[in-house]
């Protein structure tokens, strides 16, 4: 969906960002795209039900990260410092 791979990014703070949600789902189509490094819904098992939204992103800070997703259609948005490979 973003046509590019992690590689293109180099440099900056990455952060994960998960936001927990129910009803209908959001941010399907990501605004921003240029600072997206991976994207897509979180999903039930069966895959019939969204529960939310994942990404990683490059920004210079975790509210600017956080601002990648529509905060009122949430119920809980975490950001937790990321790097290639995992977790910091």
């Amino acid at each position: 969906m973003l046509e590019r791979t992690m590689w293109h990014f180099h440099g900056g703070d990455r952060y994960l960002v998960l936001g927990l949600g129910a009803g209908e789902a959001a941010d399907l189509d990501p605004a921003g795209r240029g600072e997206l490094i991976a994207y897509g819904p979180l999903l039930s098992d069966d895959g019939a039900i969204w529960l939310g939204t994942a990404l990683l992103v490059r920004a210079p800070d975790p509210d600017a990260a956080r601002a990648v997703l529509t905060p009122d259609r949430y119920a809980d948005i975490e950001v937790h410092p990321w790097m290639f490979g995992g977790r910091r």
